[in-house]
């Protein structure tokens, strides 16, 4: 041992061994330098590096598989989770006020905790956002997920990190794994567009992320568009098209919404020329008010390419129908997340813009937790197989779900066909929560069921009990527009006419609906009056209403496409939470929303 242990350590090495060592720092060496010889570009080339190691790790982790697994036992895990999620959490305040401590099984948990709504965590929910610890979770939570939900009004919800992950792993990698095994190669090249959501955090700050950005697995997407807070929405979308543009191999498109790839594929037919010179030149169009710095970044990172941009020049030229494969060859999927009110822009994206690609909405969540993922990307149809792991599930026959506390099932206990309210339990502090959406059992995965999301019941019109849901609505306005000839619907959203007040005119409760059409510029008052016919056809409680005069009729306006944005835009702000993570609110509930679309009327 003398002789050898005066010798240097790498004197032992194989070569083979030295060879990969060498090869490694060679490698390394490299990447350095050229992160100091390259600036942004060097960046670039370390998120790819990234990007590329997330989807090597997702493809080694077989969320998959764990899921298959799950719902072959989903009673058992059901059970097990809720008792483990009541033991965790049975010294925090709730806990010890509610008696966690003597809830043995599911049975007595159910008999003894009375199904809640929002509200009934709210006071909690200030006192732990303004620095008290070990309220509805143990110590304080990791973040504050907060979601606009329908009205505009911003809700709080807390997230430990566990949590946090555990969505992403049941999921985030589910669905990437499911979108990989179905269309084998498309992780290569995705591209998401959104919005840089605000750094946010509470009186003793505590993180206030929104939803759904919780979710995201920025590593996965194309390295980031440089942006600038002072730029509009219009301007950040249209710079993240242009580079999505540059990219003739783009294989996924992506963003929160269906809605937000409607306004994005709408930038672009009003824009594509300037878009196209863009590329050509390699510079990014002097009549957005971009600052000088952020432009600098930009354009740093644009090439001029005058191929590609023939290319899409001859492709637009042809018109806008199938344009996003036409734009994007290798595209396989676009992706964002179904919503309530969320039927009209996936219609028409899958019939004109997206024609012949599949539309995957890949899971079914909220703020308050995972509930199931979408395991077949090219159904029409947007299916769910719940999660046994995720949160504890319990559902209300609909017929019963107007009761304040009506008898619940549990997940073995639910008929393929049948409709339910959702109840859940999660792991952060909400406990037989009422989510107020709708669902319908079609089919079962192993043990555990496959839902279809119908409606949110605060979406619901009803002025005298007749409670009209949005997609009911919806298909009856579909019905309506068919028979306005050389109409196409664009956009709408409806009221019911006490939230105007005397705007609305007139004694008798009704509803105010706003409309956007193309190929008409306006309608007579018989065509108008279709709509109210139609609805009487679909709800016969609405027609018996009509009949006795106690419900007056439907009143309908004419509005302009950008009414809508303005909409959204408004509900952005009154949530302080960023465009993309705002649904499109089709029951208007909230005054201030009310008058904004009301101003917009043009006849």
């Amino acid at each position: 041992m003398g002789v050898f242990s005066s010798l240097p350590w790498f004197m032992f090495w194989t070569g083979k061994t030295m060879y990969f060592v060498i090869l490694t720092v060679v490698t390394v060496a490299s990447l350095l330098l050229l992160l100091l010889w390259n600036g942004k570009r060097g960046n670039q080339w370390m998120s790819e590096l990234k990007r590329w190691r997330s989807l090597k790790v997702l493809s080694k982790e077989k969320q998959r598989k764990t899921l298959e697994e799950d719902t072959c036992n989903a009673q058992k895990i059901q059970e097990n989770l809720l008792l483990e999620t009541l033991y965790y959490h049975q010294d925090t305040e709730y806990g010890l006020q509610h008696s966690f401590r003597d809830f043995q099984d599911v049975h007595s948990f159910q008999k003894n905790h009375p199904l809640t709504h929002y509200n009934d965590y709210k006071d909690y929910l200030q006192r732990t956002s303004q620095g008290e610890e070990n309220l509805l979770v143990p110590g304080r939570p990791s973040v504050l997920v907060a979601s606009p939900g329908t009205s505009g009004n911003r809700s709080m919800v807390p997230m430990s990190n566990k949590s946090r992950s555990e969505r992403v792993l049941q999921g985030r990698a589910v669905y990437l794994e499911t979108v990989y095994n179905t269309f084998p190669g498309t992780l290569e090249k995705v591209f998401k567009f959104t919005f840089p959501p605000p750094i946010n955090q509470s009186d003793v700050g505590i993180p206030i992320v929104p939803y759904p950005s919780t979710l995201h697995m920025q590593d996965v997407y194309s390295p980031p568009v440089p942006v600038h807070p002072s730029m509009s929405h219009h301007e950040v979308l249209y710079t993240q098209l242009l580079f999505s543009l540059k990219d003739p191999d783009l294989s996924v498109i992506e963003a929160n919404f269906f809605w937000l790839l409607h306004y994005v594929f709408s930038i672009l037919e009003d824009c594509w020329e300037s878009l196209v010179t863009d590329i050509q030149k390699g510079r990014l169009s002097s009549e957005l008010k971009v600052p000088l710095e952020t432009r600098k970044q930009i354009e740093d990172l644009l090439v001029p390419d005058a191929s590609r941009a023939a290319e899409l020049r001859a492709q637009f030229q042809k018109g806008f129908h199938g344009i996003v494969k036409r734009m994007w060859p290798r595209l396989q999927v676009v992706v964002a997340l179904e919503s309530g009110g969320s039927d009209l822009d996936r219609q028409t994206l899958q019939d004109r813009l997206c024609h012949g690609i599949p539309l995957y909405s890949p899971t079914y969540c909220a703020a308050e937790g995972l509930y199931g993922v979408n395991l077949w990307p090219k159904d029409d149809v947007s299916q769910y197989v719940l999660c046994p792991r995720s949160v504890f599930f319990e559902f209300i026959p609909v017929d019963t779900s107007e009761q304040e506390q009506p008898a619940t099932l549990c997940l073995q206990d639910v008929s393929a066909d049948k409709v339910y309210e959702l109840v859940i339990t999660n792991r952060d502090g909400f406990y037989r929560y009422r989510l107020g959406d709708v669902v319908q059992v079609t089919s079962f995965y192993n043990q555990s069921p496959v839902v279809k999301f119908l409606y949110r019941k605060s979406q619901t019109l009803n002025v005298r009990g007749e409670r009209i849901s949005e997609c009911g609505f919806y298909k009856a306005l579909r019905c309506t527009v068919a028979l306005w000839p050389g109409a196409t619907l664009l956009n709408y959203c409806c009221l019911e006419s006490g939230v105007l007040g005397q705007l609305s005119g007139g004694s008798d409760p009704h509803y105010e609906v706003f409309v956007a059409l193309k190929g008409v510029r306006n309608l007579s008052e018989e065509q108008r009056y279709k709509l109210d016919q139609t609805l009487q056809e679909h709800f016969p409680i609405y027609k018996s209403f009509r009949f006795k005069g106690s419900i007056g009729p439907v009143r309908l306006h004419l509005t302009s496409p950008k009414s809508f944005l303005r909409l959204l835009n408004l509900a952005s702000d009154l949530s302080a939470l960023p465009l993309d993570c705002i649904q499109p609110p089709r029951t208007l509930k909230h005054r201030e929303m009310a008058e904004m679309i009301w101003k917009q009327v043009l006849s």
